[in-house]
């Protein structure tokens, strides 16, 4: 989820070489469209996700699988919306903030199976078979979509122009 036109100059004008993100298309900003149809997405493969761990582990399989669907559907939002923030700041943040969010969504993850492993209700595989089957297919269906999605990603040519011009002075 990430802008590809975030070395683009401001289209309201501003100082030279400053960094601004592609315009928002109709749907707002970007990662936070891509977000919201990724989610979309975890939610309609939930309904076979649990109810494979429900026909596998019963009560407690199905309860854990649609934990951890909320729980990749949840990192999803909070990874769109601090790519949406980063991107404002320029192509360096949003790289800073995709790295790091990875990282942050990881340690998450390992450290909710450590937490959870000891509650009764949570069959620690259907939670973690769960987790990897979404967080695959939605991250293969984030890659479909942005790549067959015409005009997903909103440049403003003449912006591009103007940041590739050389500053004129007058002497």
């Amino acid at each position: 989820m990430t802008n590809a036109s975030a070395g683009t100059a401001p289209s309201g004008g501003g100082p030279p070489g400053a960094q601004s993100r592609a315009a928002p298309g109709p749907g707002g900003a970007v990662e936070l469209r891509l977000a919201a149809a990724a989610i979309r997405f975890a939610g309609v493969l939930a309904v076979p996700v649990v109810a494979v761990a429900w026909l596998a582990a019963g009560r407690d399989g199905a309860i854990s699988a649609g934990l951890g669907v909320a729980l990749v559907a949840g990192t999803f939002a909070v990874s769109a919306a601090l790519l949406s923030l980063a991107a404002r700041f320029g192509p360096a943040a949003l790289m800073a903030a995709g790295l790091g969010g990875f990282v942050v969504r990881l340690l998450i993850y390992a450290a909710l199976l450590v937490v959870l492993r000891p509650v009764e209700a949570i069959h620690g595989p259907s939670l973690a078979v769960s987790v990897a089957v979404v967080m695959i297919a939605t991250l293969v269906f984030e890659a479909r979509y942005v790549t067959r999605t015409p005009g997903f990603y909103w440049l403003d040519p003449a912006a591009a122009r103007r940041a590739a011009a050389p500053e004129r002075t007058n002497v």
